[in-house]
């Protein structure tokens, strides 16, 4: 090997070995006091423009970054089960230093889990977004979400694409980074139960004298039908997005003899109310899959609810539940409680007609403290029943 050789080839090596420095550095964390103390789950948000540097976005990376944050925090709030780490915390944690979603990717995780620890959040989702052009001039848009389990690095991903976007970008990336929530959220329930479970028992709220004993004992009872009175609810003209996303939105089935349902979150102690939110998730995922419903998405359910000074935590009645579904247009509604006794847990559920207020289905299951899952592995058949497809 001549001179000029070896000193090409000596640079080269120090130039790999600098270029891998460089990518695995150390992000430096500063961690912050601990929030207080709750049974959400707390999310870390963290977003990346992949491609070239030099590619151009409708939508600059800074500002990409600032909404993803606000809308996945507005998203995820809907269903009462997340809380989003705030920009602020963040910055405090990490400062300015700048990330790199290959060396956070590389070393599965690990660095991500640093500053998500430090942070004292449950889980990192982490949302990419790229664009390729196929070479004939049109472009294909890629968003990818990972969703990473801070104390075991467990990861889930939901990846999808759009054809013949603009290269000048498109607002289909919102539709996507929705829609891949339902993704996640189908992936990580497991998961997610199981954090939510930990942080109920150390939690542990005072519990009201009638609470879970009550609630776990006492039976759904069947309603006789009956002529209910016109509803006093305004209908809402808020129109029903395809806005996809761990369960927040349903798409909307295309037969138009498919009844509308209303599934309301179930009834529990504040104690058990994160858990119960996502098995309630769970229980819409279901009566999804089974395509016999158009399901009214949570936004506008959220709306209706709003505007009555009503909440889904148990301070709506069924009577007012019916009255809700018949404002947003739903033919039957679905109400439920989660509940405990001893190590045992009962889930129950009904589905009502919202014209006559008679009871059409009834379901319920038994898990045992510990196993959690159980509830899940039970729901498709619990979902059957209750509407009646066995």
């Amino acid at each position: 090997m001549n001179r000029f050789s070896r000193s090409s080839f000596e640079n080269i090596l120090i130039f790999l070995f600098l270029g891998t420095l460089v990518s695995c550095a150390t992000i430096q964390v500063k961690p912050i006091p601990p929030p207080p103390p709750t049974a959400k789950l707390r999310v870390y948000v963290e977003s990346f423009s992949l491609g070239p540097s030099h590619r151009a976005w409708k939508v600059p990376h800074e500002k990409f970054v600032e909404s993803q944050v606000r809308g996945t925090e507005r998203v995820l709030k809907r269903t009462g089960i997340y809380e989003v780490v705030s920009s602020q915390d963040v910055r405090a944690v990490i400062g300015d230093q700048a990330l790199s979603y290959a060396s956070m990717k590389n070393d599965d995780w690990a660095q991500a889990r640093r500053i998500g620890n430090a942070l004292h959040a449950d889980f990192i989702l982490v949302v990419t977004r790229d664009k390729s052009n196929v070479g004939t001039g049109e472009w294909v848009y890629i968003v990818t979400t990972e969703l990473v389990n801070v104390a075991t690095g467990k990861a889930y991903r939901s990846n999808y694409t759009l054809n013949n976007v603009t290269a000048a970008d498109s607002e289909a990336i919102v539709q996507l980074i929705r829609a891949s929530y339902r993704d996640i959220f189908s992936q990580a329930k497991y998961d997610m139960l199981s954090v939510a479970v930990r942080k109920g028992r150390a939690y542990a709220p005072p519990v009201p004298a009638q609470s879970s004993v009550a609630t776990a004992t006492k039976p759904i009872e069947q309603t006789a039908p009956k002529k209910e009175e016109p509803s006093r609810v305004a209908k809402t003209d808020a129109p029903s997005q395809d806005l996809s996303g761990s369960g927040l939105i349903e798409a909307s089935k295309k037969d138009k003899d498919a009844k509308k349902m209303v599934v309301y979150d179930l009834e529990s102690t504040e104690q058990h109310r994160i858990m119960a939110l996502i098995l309630a998730e769970a229980l819409r995922e279901e009566v999804f899959k089974l395509k016999q419903y158009v399901l009214v998405n949570r936004e506008n359910l959220q709306k209706v609810l709003e505007e009555m000074a009503l909440q889904q935590t148990g301070l709506i009645d069924e009577k007012e539940a019916v009255r809700t579904g018949k404002g947003l247009a739903a033919s039957q509604v679905v109400t439920g409680r989660l509940g405990q006794l001893g190590k045992t847990f009962v889930m129950q559920a009904k589905r009502v007609d919202v014209e006559t207020f008679g009871t059409l289905g009834l379901a319920s299951i038994k898990f045992t403290e510990g196993q959690e899952d159980e509830a899940l592995n039970k729901l498709p058949e619990f979902t059957r029943s209750l509407v009646g497809l066995q």
